[in-house]
């Protein structure tokens, strides 16, 4: 006999403004025998602060340890609860909050297998893969194009917003010498549908088109850093390819993430030049 399990995932969302979060947990229960369970990552987690580069990783061991302790009282007072009033209850308690740890919409399934294989096969999947995505992969991308540049031009590349006109958004690498603002976008294109690959490209095209179109920067200025695998797919790489042929037709510069030779080049501002400069006697 299949039964009904209802669970959520816990993220850990230190920045509301930019809405990233990490996954950090499962909560699950069982209307029916009136069980609840959860499991939390462990609260040195590497991946978080590397996921997160500027937050001060106590907050996040802070957190974990208090709701550890929430998720405990939760879990006593819920027992001898079943059916409608373990439902009902669980609801209230994942509903959303504000916060820096808040739980997903609720999900279901139906197993025959014991909840607490059940929760650590949630678990993997949703915590121990939670960071194989393209947002993570564009996070590592920033810091690590980030810190190669700081090693070569004493402008730093750090986020910024940008206005354009009436919209402004920020991007991840941008530096000015007070003459010139440059800027630097990483982009992942590891999606797995076409539909998904052309969507993000084409949702940044229009945000530099913004940047161009109001002159806050010129097309020389600005940069798309790309990540992409080789596609055994021909639909992935004619969708990559569509994309590859919009960004080059706003004259930006496009280049392979890995093309570090000529990514420097373009952070180097004309202003560290020393033959720019003469001698006045």
């Amino acid at each position: 006999m299949k039964n009904l399990v209802r669970y959520s995932v816990i993220r850990f969302m230190p920045f509301t403004e930019t809405q990233e979060f990490a996954n950090v947990g499962i909560v699950i229960h069982a209307p029916q025998t009136g069980s609840v369970l959860f499991k939390l990552a462990n609260k040195r987690f590497g991946r978080v602060s590397q996921f997160f580069d500027d937050l001060d990783g106590q907050l996040y061991s802070n957190a974990i340890e208090m709701f550890h302790f929430e998720l405990k009282r939760i879990q006593d007072f819920a027992k001898g609860m079943r059916g409608k009033d373990l439902a009902g209850f669980m609801d209230e308690v994942t509903r959303q909050r504000e916060g820096f740890l808040t739980f997903s919409e609720t999900a279901a399934l139906l197993t025959n297998e014991s909840f607490e294989l059940v929760l650590e096969k949630l678990f993997e999947q949703y915590v121990g893969r939670s960071f194989n995505t393209k947002e993570h992969r564009e996070t590592l991308l920033v810091q690590n194009l980030k810190k190669q540049l700081d090693g070569i031009t004493r402008y730093k590349f750090t986020k910024s917003k940008l206005n354009a006109d009436y919209v402004s958004f920020e991007l991840p690498l941008v530096a000015t010498d007070r003459v010139t603002t440059k800027a630097i976008k990483p982009l992942s294109f590891y999606q797995d549908k076409p539909l998904k690959l052309l969507d993000h490209g084409e949702f940044w095209i229009s945000r530099v088109k913004h940047l161009l179109n109001s002159n806050t920067l010129d097309a020389s200025d600005f940069l798309f850093a790309i990540d992409r695998p080789e596609y055994n797919d021909k639909n992935l790489k004619a969708a990559f390819n569509s994309i590859e042929d919009e960004m080059n037709s706003l004259g930006v510069n496009v280049y392979d993430v890995h093309d570090l030779r000529n990514i420097e080049k373009f952070a180097r501002f004309e202003s560290e030049n020393v033959d720019n400069f003469k001698l006045i006697h």
